[in-house]
């Protein structure tokens, strides 16, 4: 009965919070200065007949064709839905879309000044694929976890929530990016681990662990940023962000911290619960283990997870770069400008002080679990009314 009451609470925490970022979002689309053109619309459209007869392989040879493409579009939705439109597509190596009949596309639709319609390409229709993997991993999530699948699904959600609804809006409108992602890894992280295990000790122990990691993230980035004089101002979408900055307060220097601030938080909470999970099952089979015996087993589990993760880390900030990486490399630049450019020294800060944050978060994280679980912090885990089985 007290479990579920404990759920009931967390539960009706998370719909009250979702509900409020949802009405904020709101109220900020209401003031949203967008900076697109209103008369422009983007839908989509099945090419229902092509013409490649200007189209020609480049001379280095190969299957890609190069030139101008004509096309006959007919509108799926939109104002204008089952129109017929002509379009004209002009395939280079640099934005190559090859559509061939029977594909459905996203076309930017705008209206001349003689009244007829113009229409460009802009992607291929990616949904379905979008839904299948998507799909796929709610089903693998469910069946193999089960409710806590169903749990962390609620979290997942959440967490999308307040990102789209909040912190974006909130950033792009001039608020400070630092607390913006401070208060959404405060929050997200919270609700998503409550979700998981309940009131709960691993619980408690993964929270505090988790927000003494964040703040080693962020802390060894603004050291980074300072030594290596990295900031907002040095990111691909420069251009971009100054201009919306003109528009909309935006804090352009602190974006890059909020984004490593955020970056970090998911592999900061998987290791913290990972190890405050292992120490409390570990406990739970042999609760003669004192304080020092449980502390160094956690350790155990903490030097083996620590090892890996910092690999992942490395391996996704550098799979995300990759094919810049390769361009950089051939473009033949030499070691001491490829390691002091702009994109390199930040990806080298992002995945260096997230994986330190790692390393150093882990002994604590079993620290603060075997003190939950010993005797020595059950008197203090009974006082904050955290279920100690």
């Amino acid at each position: 009965m007290k479990q579920k009451r404990q759920n009931m609470i967390i539960y009706g925490v998370v719909i009250a919070l979702s509900a409020l970022f949802i009405v904020l979002g709101r109220n900020s689309l209401s003031s949203f200065i967008s900076l697109a053109d209103p008369s422009v619309q983007y839908c989509r459209a099945l090419v229902t007949q092509t013409d490649d007869t200007d189209l020609s392989p480049p001379n280095t040879g190969g299957d890609r064709m190069y030139g101008n493409q004509y096309l006959e579009l007919r509108l799926l939705d939109g104002k204008h839905k089952g129109e017929t439109v002509t379009a004209e597509n002009f395939i280079v190596a640099d934005s190559y879309l090859y559509p061939q009949t029977g594909d459905t596309m996203i076309v930017s639709v705008d209206m001349r000044d003689d009244g007829a319609l113009y229409c460009k390409l802009t992607s291929f229709y990616r949904m379905p694929g979008i839904l299948f993997i998507a799909g796929l991993f709610v089903v693998a999530l469910l069946l193999i976890c089960r409710r806590k699948g169903l749990r962390a699904l609620c979290g997942l959600v959440f967490t999308m929530i307040m990102i789209f609804c909040f912190t974006i809006p909130q950033i792009y409108n001039g608020a400070s990016p630092v607390w913006c992602a401070i208060l959404t890894a405060a929050v997200t992280s919270g609700v998503s681990l409550l979700l998981l295990n309940g009131f709960h000790k691993k619980t408690l122990a993964s929270v505090l662990s988790t927000c003494a990691g964040f703040g080693i993230a962020g802390g060894l980035f603004a050291v980074f940023s300072y030594l290596a004089n990295v900031s907002g101002y040095n990111t691909q979408q420069l251009g971009m962000l100054t201009y919306f900055s003109t528009h909309t307060g935006l804090q352009v220097e602190y974006i890059l911290f909020a984004g490593v601030l955020i970056a970090s938080l998911g592999a900061v909470m998987d290791v913290s619960m990972s190890v405050s999970s292992a120490v409390n099952e570990i406990y739970n089979n042999n609760n003669a283990l004192s304080l020092k015996e449980l502390y160094k087993a956690g350790m155990e589990v903490a030097k083996d997870t620590t090892g890996t993760m910092s690999n992942t880390l490395i391996l996704a900030f550098t799979g995300g770069a990759l094919a810049s990486l390769i361009a950089l490399t051939g473009y033949g630049i030499q070691i001491n400008r490829f390691l002091n450019s702009d994109f390199i020294a930040v990806e080298i800060g992002q995945g260096l002080c997230a994986s330190t944050a790692l390393i150093a978060m882990a002994p604590l994280t079993a620290l603060v679990a075997a003190l939950l679980c010993t005797r020595r912090g059950r008197k203090s885990v009974e006082n904050l009314g955290v279920d100690k089985q």
